[in-house]
């Protein structure tokens, strides 16, 4: 089968030590550098000579266009797929056109900082009968998969509880770059409530279905702090934090289940176990656990264990022998790469539609709207 033509939307030229605000483009470069499932056609940028730069700074070759406008990628029949990796005010003036345009597209998440947003990009999507893909890639890992073929099987009969305990290290500091104030606004649409816990429910969901019914308990540790800028000059003094740092999510299941999804922040777990979480069924229960990470990159220290009830727990092996360009890949971006290996080849469990992106924006919008503030 030809590799699908696919335009990046959002690439920095250079790559910075640590996370700056417009490089998790690169990321998908790389992913999609490696796949024979892919051929990059294009680069698209905020103007055709940023889109040169990045074009010429990774080395990308003279087949690569570089586009200097939306409308240019969005009418190229020599396009099939669009990924866009930008900021996300900019996520729904970018899409909508080109979904108008019948283009495949894949959208980070979060999608957008509306509900409504979203849902009307999810309607276009399926009415211009596009492939419409969520940047959730955290249930592209192998061991996720391995969990809801577990469960299907009925390996531990009708799941009755499920609680997810989380750890995260995104602590607001007394100083914080400006550039990342979004993220301490719970009203941006990728506030950590939005970006970390939203990961977390999408593969939540994609694993043991929708919440009927969902409820929240939300707190923030330090309500306050200093932005600065990248050379560690100060931009505003006592900025509000209005984003959680301590989450509680719980509910019951469209299947009768109850679940809880919890995350506290700080700088580091008393037993290095960033995540665990546990799954009881009629026949039996799983257990995940990790050392401390981002959820969506790809948790290391992963071990999955299975106890039938009246048996031993024993360890699960999900590790299917992956293809060895994804090993190319590095850690923080192999699942973006598994998202694109298993929309390549029709793997549905292994990606997310907009469809499945709303399902999590509107449990979110649910829970920030009805909290409980401690």
């Amino acid at each position: 089968m030809a590799p699908i033509r696919i335009c990046i939307i959002g690439l920095a030229a250079t790559s910075s030590e640590g996370y700056k605000t417009g490089e998790w483009g690169i990321q998908h470069l790389n992913s999609l550098k490696a796949s024979p499932h892919y051929q990059i056609v294009g680069i698209c940028n905020s103007s055709l000579a940023s889109s040169q730069k990045s074009i010429e700074s990774h080395k990308l070759g003279s087949d690569v266009k570089a586009y200097g406008s939306l409308d240019e990628v969005a009418s190229d029949p020599g396009i099939d797929m669009v990924a866009v990796v930008v900021a996300i005010g900019k996520h729904y003036d970018l899409v909508k056109p080109l979904l108008q345009q019948k283009k495949n597209v894949l959208v980070e998440f979060p999608i957008a900082p509306t509900v409504a947003e979203v849902e009307e990009l999810a309607a276009l999507a399926k009415s211009a009968g596009v492939k419409a893909l969520s940047g959730s890639q955290g249930r592209a890992h192998p061991v996720f998969r391995r969990m809801k073929d577990l469960i299907r099987s009925g390996a531990i009969g009708d799941v009755v509880f499920s609680t997810l305990n989380g750890h995260n290290a995104l602590m607001a500091a007394p100083v914080w770059p400006a550039s990342q104030s979004i993220f301490l606004n719970i009203n941006s649409g990728i506030s950590r409530l939005h970006l970390v816990v939203g990961h977390i429910l999408d593969t939540h969901l994609n694993i043991l279905g929708d919440f009927k019914d969902i409820q929240s308990t939300l707190k923030i540790q330090n309500n306050k702090t200093k932005l600065v800028d990248y050379e560690g000059n100060t931009i505003q003094e006592n900025f509000d934090i209005t984003a959680p740092d301590t989450i509680l999510l719980q509910g019951v299941l469209e299947s009768g289940a109850v679940a809880s999804v919890t995350m506290r922040t700080s700088t580091e777990p008393v037993d290095n176990t960033g995540f665990r979480w546990i799954i009881s069924g009629t026949k039996g229960e799983l257990e995940l656990t990790s050392d401390p990470g981002l959820f969506h990159w790809g948790l290391a220290g992963l071990k999955l264990k299975l106890r039938e009830f009246g048996g031993e727990a024993k360890e699960v092996d999900f590790n299917p022998g992956e293809p060895e360009h994804l090993s190319q890949v590095s850690y923080s971006g192999q699942n973006v790469a598994r998202l694109y290996e298993a929309f390549a080849k029709g793997e549905e469990d292994g990606y997310a539609t907009l469809d499945a992106a709303l399902k999590v924006h509107r449990a979110l919008e649910k829970a920030k709207l009805h909290a409980v503030w401690a």
